[in-house]
């Protein structure tokens, strides 16, 4: 097989795991209602919402831990060893999963799927960029991330297939890639840099020690709040638009348009990324969309709900895309993956204070409205100012291309 195709193989190798990522992400979502009713005996509404909710956040836990680790493992002995055996802890916890009525058991497997599923997104995006060439690398994660948005669709649309069957496809399917992924590539510039460099390799102390790498932590944090606030906020959004519709169709419409408006924008990204050769235009396309439609969820027509929910998608698909991407460049080649894998843990961690803040919101309705606008602005102003100060620096695009050798 050449290089060109065992490249191709990889990607696609990666994208059936984002694919199984976003799946259970939103299977979780869609089925916790029966789950929990048929394996843990709990009938009321809110003790069910209420254990939903710390099984979600038990999940977040996993990928806080499943990034540190696979992160340092990328970094350590390779980004497709890491990606290759992440795959196989979310496979056997999930299949484990299904055969359990206890609650605690339950709960552990559930967090060690989303430690094996933490670092698909990252580790892969660094692979990619580290495969290809910069232009190609742009439609890969694009490709990638599409790939991502169809496996919630696919979770979505088979909603009211018994909860069991959705979580053993989803198992049975990473136990097939984690055979097929002994077939990924494996990054020559890490192992050239690993071979020849005196570095430490997935170094968290690194990380956190070095002020330049730790500012960009903070940076790059910042960057991505927009999108982790717009889509906790954004389900909020139909109970002030929706005058006939039920809240359910309402809802409906909202992932419709959100996973359109995911791949539209996932192409646009590439497309304006290879045109100016810069991220920058971008984010701040992406931003000032955030910035107008989340400013004016609430004169939103009923009609027009899908047109804005597209629109928000626009915002969802390419803004995580170019930001890792970002990442991956400006951090060298040594603890790159673990800075990748730690920002987007980060970021997703950011939605659970969200919703923390969304629930305070909701006991006076009127307080909703003020409160997400104040936060809105607040998170705007964080992220624009965020880009303009973390963009600049044209060597690290540079240092990929030729190898990073030096690192």
């Amino acid at each position: 097989m050449t290089k060109s195709n065992t490249n191709y193989v990889t990607l696609l190798l990666l994208c059936l795991g984002y694919f199984i990522d976003f799946y259970d992400l939103t299977i979780m979502g869609v089925s916790y209602n029966e789950l929990i009713q048929e394996q843990f005996n709990i009938t009321s509404v809110t003790q069910i919402q209420q254990t939903y909710l710390m099984i979600s956040n038990f999940q977040t836990l996993g990928i806080f831990i499943g990034a540190i680790i696979f992160g340092i493992l990328g970094d350590k002995i390779g980004r497709a060893t890491a990606i290759k055996y992440s795959i196989l802890l979310y496979s056997l916890s999930t299949i484990a999963a299904v055969y359990t009525h206890s609650l605690p058991l339950f709960i552990l497997l559930r967090t060690l799927s989303y430690i094996g599923l933490a670092t698909e997104f990252s580790t892969s995006t660094v692979l990619i960029l580290e495969l290809f060439p910069i232009k190609s690398a742009a439609w890969g994660t694009a490709i990638l991330y599409s790939f991502g948005v169809l496996g919630g669709i696919t979770a979505t649309s088979i909603g009211m297939v018994l909860w069991k069957a959705m979580f053993l496809c989803g198992g049975v399917a990473g136990l097939a890639l984690y055979f097929g992924r002994g077939k990924i590539k494996e990054s020559s510039k890490f192992l050239y840099a690993k071979e020849h460099s005196e570095q430490k390799f997935g170094s968290m102390w690194l990380l956190l020690s070095n002020r330049q790498y730790f500012l960009k932590l903070i940076k790059y944090f910042l960057m991505i709040t927009p999108y982790f606030a717009m889509i906790t906020m954004m389900f909020i959004f139909p109970n002030y638009i929706i005058k006939t519709y039920t809240l359910a169709y309402a809802t409906k419409m909202l992932l419709l348009g959100f996973f359109v408006g995911n791949i539209l924008s996932c192409l646009l990204s590439a497309f304006i990324s290879i045109i100016f050769k810069n991220y920058k235009p971008f984010m701040l396309l992406s931003l000032c969309i955030f910035l107008v439609l989340m400013l004016n969820f609430k004169n939103i027509p009923e009609s027009a709900i899908l047109i804005y929910s597209i629109g928000l998608g626009m915002i969802g698909g390419g803004y995580p895309i170019v930001w890792a991407q970002q990442i991956a460049k400006e951090y060298p080649i040594h603890i790159r993956n673990l800075a990748s894998n730690t920002l987007f843990a980060l970021g997703r961690a950011s939605s659970i204070v969200f919703n923390l803040f969304i629930s305070s919101w909701l006991v006076i309705k009127s307080s909703f409205v003020s409160n997400a606008i104040i936060t809105t602005i607040i998170v705007f102003a964080l992220a624009l100012s965020s880009i303009i100060f973390s963009f600049g620096k044209k060597t690290s695009a540079a240092q990929i291309s030729s190898g990073e050798i030096s690192s």
